[in-house]
């Protein structure tokens, strides 16, 4: 039997076999929560005499996936082609509309597939988006593989920095190993030695650690032991740097892992996977990020994700340029009729439950050394609670000094590999 079944993280995809069943159709894609929603059983799904649906839709919970599926036939006729989705079992509803454990051990939907064919709502989907990257592996480099030697030429270090040019061009962020300890030799490995760092108000480099004297305005998250959720820097500021570098002076006794989620790509997965809706409000409900210190303030209004004034000509669509994303600078909503504030709140509640799946993140344990550089615009990044005397160093860096930077010696590694 040459029916296939691909089961994808949120949905699974059937490619039909040719012949009557497909009627020039390639495959179809459908929601897990669908499939559970109908599935034709006559043991609590379909009355065994009327066979009218007694499954209630509220009780499907929207992040169900199956165990397993396999093609198979239909229970009746062996000639008839079916498939089968095995699941743990989900709560019903007794006469009072109170929920009630399942007795079962696993549940199976047997859907004959001209059934799944004639009920498809996806027919040879081609706009669909792939995870975000999420293996540490693709964006890690050792930096002892690189390092110059006494006496050599730069050819070592042309193709270090082509490399890091190759993994921030594709994955919005790099971990290097083993970097050493000096951070102001660090900075320019990104940047020409004629250009510098982005100066905040808490200044030029920050020292991202408990007790810290060497920064202004150093009462924020940042500078204590607390998890700091997933997030974009400087949301407040109208010329948000392009880019951070994190050098770890020192890690944490306990806890204060690293990781990040590529923020762009997790958007367009929420738009052509998960909800539609949840993305256009999160593209056009402007958020207020409110900076509010001590001595220290800064406003600025956007929406979380910022599209471009223009449509791409390729795609008829306007390009996703920006994340803003700051839960702890997030202002008081005010900008939201009354009758529309719980469907915003609950569209920032679907984004949030996304990134952080462990599917959709890269995670970093930074030892002495080590440096993290990712795409402000385009990554979030977080860290764990910790215990002992953690110390980052934080850099910020203007995207077009970056890519001038690297975008040179990635021509000149090009140059060396042809020679």
């Amino acid at each position: 039997m040459s029916v296939q079944i691909e089961l994808q993280p949120d949905w699974a995809r059937i490619n039909f076999a040719e012949g009557n069943i497909s009627n020039g159709i390639k495959f179809a894609d459908f929601h897990y929560f669908w499939l559970r929603h109908n599935c034709p059983c006559l043991n609590g799904c379909r009355h065994p005499t009327t066979k009218e649906r007694l499954i209630d839709a509220a009780i499907i919970p929207l992040e169900i996936r199956p165990l397993r599926a396999v093609v198979t036939t239909t229970a009746e006729d062996s000639d008839v082609p079916a498939v089968a989705f095995f699941w743990n079992p989900i709560s019903t509803k007794d006469d009072t509309g109170k929920l009630v454990a399942s007795n079962e051990k696993e549940h199976v939907s047997l859907f004959p597939l001209q059934w799944l064919r004639d009920n498809s709502y996806s027919f040879d989907r081609s706009n669909t988006h792939e995870l975000p990257p999420h293996d540490a592996s693709l964006v890690t480099i050792d930096y002892k593989n690189y390092a110059p030697v006494p006496g050599a030429s730069d050819e070592i270090s042309i193709l270090y920095k082509a490399a890091l040019f190759d993994r921030l061009s594709k994955y919005g962020v790099a971990v290097i190993r083993n970097r050493g300890k000096n951070t102001e030799e660090i900075i320019y490995d990104f940047i020409d030695p004629s250009a510098d760092v982005i100066s905040t108000h808490f200044g030029r480099i920050e020292h991202l650690r408990t007790g810290n004297t060497e920064n202004d305005n150093n009462d924020q998250l940042g500078y204590t032991n607390a998890a700091v959720r997933l997030h974009t820097d400087q949301c407040y500021s109208d010329n948000v740097p392009g880019f951070q570098f994190l050098h770890c002076i020192r890690p944490a006794d306990v806890g204060g892992g690293n990781y990040f989620v590529h923020a762009e790509s997790a958007a367009n997965y929420l738009k052509t996977e998960i909800n539609s809706r949840a993305y256009e409000l999160l593209t056009t409900v402007p958020v207020t990020f409110d900076r509010k210190q001590s001595k220290f303030q800064a406003q600025l209004t956007s929406p979380i994700l910022r599209l471009s004034d223009q449509v791409d000509q390729q795609t008829n669509e306007r390009k996703l340029e920006q994340v803003r994303y700051s839960y702890f600078t997030q202002a008081a909503q005010n900008n939201v009729p009354f009758s529309q504030l719980r469907e915003w709140y609950e569209a920032q509640q679907v984004w949030d439950k996304l990134l952080y799946r462990e599917d959709f993140q890269i995670q970093a344990e930074l030892q002495e050394g080590d440096v993290v550089i990712y795409d402000n615009y385009k990554v979030l990044h977080a860290r764990n609670g910790f215990s002992g005397p953690r110390h980052m160093a934080g850099v910020y860096l203007a995207s077009s000094d970056l890519w001038k930077h690297l975008g040179e010696a990635k021509e000149r590694a090009q140059e060396l590999t042809t020679q």
